[in-house]
């Protein structure tokens, strides 16, 4: 009696399995359009970074990337999800640098030594992710910079073609930080570059002329002649400014920081402080305003710990060491305060 009925049994148990193959495919069409249709636009308005970057970044993308077993890979939704991974790494690998700043300004060597290991770890980890979001930029939208703009069907992807190529020059960056480990193609930020043109400088804040200006800075003969990339960063900057995003003068900031440029990358942190206190920036973009505010508030934090071995006082990004500021509690006595 008891063989009779196991038949039936694993029958039965053979056709459910099968029939949970048959729902994958349409459960995974159907959350790739949601994720790109709902949830994508609802964390690019978002006003939390850390939540987006290491909340939805590091614990949906596996999720997401798992339905690529049984659908076409959705890499539209995915370089969204490693962009933000990596900027939730990209924290920690500049907070290990932070670190290091400090025991090397204390002549703490082996400390020193520790943070900087770390650092280059937690950097080819950033690498690692940003490179996914150029490849997963290459599947959606085709190469970048080879002479051909891609068909952009609504603003989500013009956003993320925009993103994906800024993200793509930041991979090489990064993977220079952690000592080329990870192999990201050296022209991928000329191709990048070569990119912009296929973006509305306006309609993105002056971010694609920015970010045009910086790989003429750091891409030697990628400047068309006769341009001058500082004043495109500026020109950048300033219309940014007019529509209360602060992108483009963070990559100002950058830009400066990069060509060790002390008064330009101040210029550019102060006026990423300006743009975002002043809390006019576009509500369906407000990640934006927050990612810039975080890039050029760690290089004000490089400049603090550098002079002072104090990151950036609360709420003062904008100054600097020995400028007279009424806001800075750069002179707060903790003593007094916990006696």
């Amino acid at each position: 009696m008891l063989k009779r009925l196991s038949l039936p049994l694993v029958a039965g148990l053979v056709v459910g399995l099968s029939g949970c193959g048959l729902i994958y495919k349409p459960t995974g069409h159907v959350l790739a359009h949601y994720s790109q249709d709902e949830v994508v636009p609802y964390v690019i308005g978002s006003g939390d970074l850390d939540l987006a970057a290491c909340g939805t970044g590091m614990g949906q993308h596996q999720f997401l990337s798992s339905f690529s077993r049984v659908i076409g890979r959705p890499s539209n939704v995915l370089l969204n999800t490693s962009l933000l991974a990596g900027l939730c790494a990209e924290a920690e690998a500049q907070e290990a640098q932070l670190r290091f700043a400090r025991a090397l300004r204390e002549g703490n060597t082996e400390e020193a030594r520790d943070a900087r290991i770390e650092s280059q770890r937690l950097f080819r980890r950033t690498a690692l992710r940003r490179y996914a979001v150029y490849r997963d930029t290459v599947d959606a939208f085709g190469e970048l910079g080879n002479g051909e703009c891609p068909s952009l069907g609504n603003d989500t992807e013009e956003f993320e073609y925009m993103a994906g190529t800024l993200t793509s020059i930041q991979a090489l960056l990064s993977d220079i930080q952690a000592s080329s480990s990870v192999g990201v193609p050296q022209d991928v930020a000329a191709r990048a570059g070569r990119a912009t043109t296929c973006m509305d400088n306006e309609k993105w804040w002056g971010v694609p002329n920015a970010l045009q200006a910086v790989v003429w800075l750091s891409v030697p003969g990628t400047m068309p002649e006769g341009k001058d990339p500082w004043a495109q960063l500026k020109e950048a900057a300033d219309y940014g400014e007019t529509k209360g995003m602060p992108m483009a003068a963070m990559l100002y900031a950058v830009a400066g920081y990069g060509q060790s440029d002390d008064a330009r990358e101040k210029e550019g942190i102060r006026q990423v402080a300006k743009i975002y206190n002043a809390g006019d920036g576009p509500e369906d973009y407000l990640i934006l305003s927050e990612v810039a505010y975080a890039q050029a508030l760690y290089l004000s934090d490089r400049i603090w710990t550098r002079e002072t071995g104090q990151r950036t006082p609360f709420l003062a990004l904008g100054d600097f060491p020995g400028e007279d500021s009424s806001d800075s509690d750069s002179d707060f006595d903790a003593d007094s305060f916990l006696n």
